[in-house]
């Protein structure tokens, strides 16, 4: 993000409640001093309204002399703190700025919730560059606005707050937060509703991670050889590799919610999803589509690749929720990509009995699987999700349960339309960037909305 232009600012200096006392403490004095014709009261006066002179024209010039960029980290999950940097430039040859504070806006496009990220430095000395953060944590996924962004300063003396605010905004996606899957869940995610084979294939040529040695076999390749071990053995023997799969799998998202109030399970349906398109990108043999069933039906092809993992997770932070989610349609948009080739796979809040019990053609829809197979529907509503993740509904409790206290600098305005389950942040400036600083903020403050 660019540094914000003077041409796209908007620039706000008014008096603070000490620069009051002091304004009316000098129109005192004044009025005093050429009532009573004493040069005491008005050289008093002439010193007060010199301090507010000069606190005038410091922090205007402090404001005007800062850029400020924003950059965002790769991926932001719920639940998990990331951090946002700020880079403070200070484009002056002789002033150094003090005590600059920058106030960012955050607004979730899919709700109501607003916050305020904040940040800071100390001292930015001529021509120096800072690097400062803000941790945030999210509990609810979804899109979120960053900006404007306002940098603030009262230095030296409190009497007038100077603000900058800024016309670029920038946009995060937040991904749902990511389960802990149990031991060995690939196997038996590879293996099909009837337990006889697997829906895993080879991935090629590629032999696999080193398992062990073992006697040569008729067949074996001779590339395979290890030949120190057969030198010392006296007869054969070879390098065996554990094989490598590659899924190829259609995973459908059924966003069915029939209470909006109540949509833990919806967001264990998401979350599952995410967490096995996670861990299934990691490899750049497999290959998924992503379908999700809500207030409308959409699919999106992705495979090892960082593009396609996150156009993926995207489509899953932008999901909701629906009392009548067309799963039939989301099916059949994700074989228009790939076909029928892939193995399908529904993550739902509801069971297979109670979903074809409303719509008879989802049956027949999935029909063509089921016959091969390569069909599996989980219910994440029941005791299956048991098998899949480790405790899924204690880690979703505490991430939508924890407490925000307020930071004691906060405005009531900033708290007005702020939501508990929003964000929370911990400011402060990055130590390794700005270690050749001379002075900078060595007290990290904490600011949490509620």
């Amino acid at each position: 993000m660019p540094a914000t232009p003077q041409s796209d600012t908007q620039r706000k200096h008014r008096l603070t409640k000490l620069g009051f006392h002091f304004l009316f403490v000098g129109a005192f004095a004044m009025f005093g001093g050429a009532y009573r014709t004493s040069n005491l009261l008005l050289i008093l006066a002439g010193l007060i309204f010199g301090a507010l002179v000069m606190q005038w024209r410091w922090s205007r010039k402090s404001a005007e002399c800062v850029g400020i960029r924003r950059r965002f980290p790769r991926e932001a999950f719920a639940g998990k703190p990331f951090r946002v940097r700020y880079r403070f430039t200070n484009v002056s040859r002789l002033i150094a700025i003090w005590t600059l504070r920058a106030e960012d806006e955050i607004e979730s496009l899919s709700g109501n919730a607003k916050s305020v990220a904040i940040s800071g430095v100390g001292r930015l000395n001529p021509e120096q560059t800072l690097i400062s953060y803000c941790d945030c944590l999210f509990t609810k996924r979804g899109l979120y606005r960053f900006g404007p962004i306002a940098l603030m300063t009262t230095f030296p003396f409190s009497l007038f707050s100077s603000r900058q605010y800024g016309d670029a905004t920038a946009e995060l996606y937040v991904f749902p937060s990511l389960l802990k899957l149990r031991r060995r869940w690939q196997t038996r995610l590879a293996s099909r509703s009837g337990g006889e084979t697997t829906t895993a294939r080879q991935s090629g040529s590629v032999e696999g991670d080193f398992f062990g040695l073992r006697e040569w076999q008729t067949g074996d390749s001779r590339k395979w050889i290890h030949w120190r071990t057969t030198a010392r053995l006296g007869e054969p023997a070879v390098r065996q590799f554990e094989q490598q799969r590659r899924f190829d799998t259609c995973i459908v998202v059924d966003a069915f919610c029939a209470d909006p109030e109540s949509d833990e399970n919806v967001e264990l349906a998401i979350s599952l999803s995410a967490t096995f398109l996670t861990q299934l990108s990691s490899s750049p043999s497999n290959r998924m589509v992503l379908a999700c069933a809500g207030t409308a039906s959409s699919a999106v092809i992705g495979g090892g690749s960082t593009a396609g993992k996150r156009s993926m997770l995207e489509l899953l932070s932008e999901l909701e929720h629906s009392p009548t989610p067309d799963v039939q349609a989301a099916i059949t948009k994700s074989t228009q990509i790939v076909g029928r080739g892939q193995d399908l796979l529904i993550i739902s809040p509801r069971s297979l009995e109670e979903a074809t019990a409303e719509n008879d053609a989802l049956r027949r829809c999935c029909e063509p699987w089921m016959r091969t197979g390569s069909f599996r529907w989980i219910n994440v509503s029941g005791r299956e999700l048991d098998q899949w993740v480790a405790s899924p509904r204690k880690e979703v409790s505490n991430s939508t349960n924890r407490s925000t206290p307020i930071h004691p600098d906060q405005t009531p305005s900033e708290l007005e339309h702020a939501s508990a389950e929003t964000v929370t942040q911990l400011s402060g400036v990055d130590s390794q960037s700005a270690r050749d600083a001379r002075d900078t903020l060595t007290d990290p403050t904490e600011q949490r909305d509620s």
